[in-house]
């Protein structure tokens, strides 16, 4: 005769919480923070060797130190996730560095020149970030592309104010985005050949500088008639 099972008896209480208590618990805010910064620097260092849509989960986690399940548990979206945050605080730093020099400073030029210096510094600063971003920052299909419009949108945005409270009202948009557009375009030149030496980033902020200083004059002398007069 078939030996019959043993009835299963149901799990109290107490035994489902212990249950639960033997898995992970979640992790977010500040500790969270703290265990993505490995994996994200990691991404940034994957950056001056291939572009983010060929960083795979594999060389991620290897340059990282970490496991798959590990990498999935901070990270559930992904490599895609990665770039994307990588990106983002890439942007949003830069931009809280224009800010923050605004603040300290008065005059327009005085203004000018520490925002052209707090950009060449976040740049060196990024280091291989900042080339991939200037490397992928004209497809459409990366994420630092959407980034880089937005970034320029609000700097743009930033020198309209700062142009207004200092009486230089008749400065048009086009002509903000133009010198904005001038001061991306000269980083992109230097750092899509990562890495660069600082007396290179040095000569090319002073170039830069310069440039948007002149035009400013330009804009001054054709507000008193002076050009094509």
């Amino acid at each position: 005769m078939p030996k019959s099972k043993p009835e299963s008896k149901p799990q109290s209480p107490e035994s489902k919480t212990e249950s639960r208590q033997r898995g992970r618990p979640p992790v977010s805010g500040d500790a969270l923070a703290e265990r993505q910064a490995g994996v994200l620097s990691a991404a940034g260092q994957l950056l001056a060797e291939k572009t983010s849509s060929d960083i795979t989960v594999e060389q991620l986690i290897q340059v990282a130190g970490t496991s798959r399940p590990t990498f999935y548990r901070w990270f559930p979206g992904g490599i895609e996730q990665v770039v994307e945050m990588l990106i983002a605080r890439a942007n949003q730093d830069l931009i809280g560095r224009i800010v923050s020099v605004v603040a300290e400073t008065s005059g327009l030029e005085q203004r000018i020149e520490a925002g052209v210096r707090a950009y060449f510094e976040w740049a060196r600063d990024m280091g291989p970030v900042t080339y991939g971003i200037y490397r992928e920052g004209f497809d459409e299909a990366s994420p630092a592309w959407r980034y880089r419009q937005q970034t320029i949108a609000t700097v743009v945005g930033i020198v309209r104010q700062q142009a207004e409270a200092l009486g230089f009202a008749h400065l048009s948009e086009l002509s903000i985005e133009t010198l904005v557009s001038w001061i991306e375009s000269a980083g992109a030149t230097l750092f899509r050949h990562y890495p660069v030496q600082a007396e290179q980033i040095e000569e090319q902020r002073w170039l830069t500088t310069e440039m948007f200083l002149a035009m400013i004059d330009v804009v001054r002398r054709d507000s008193r008639g002076g050009v094509g007069s």
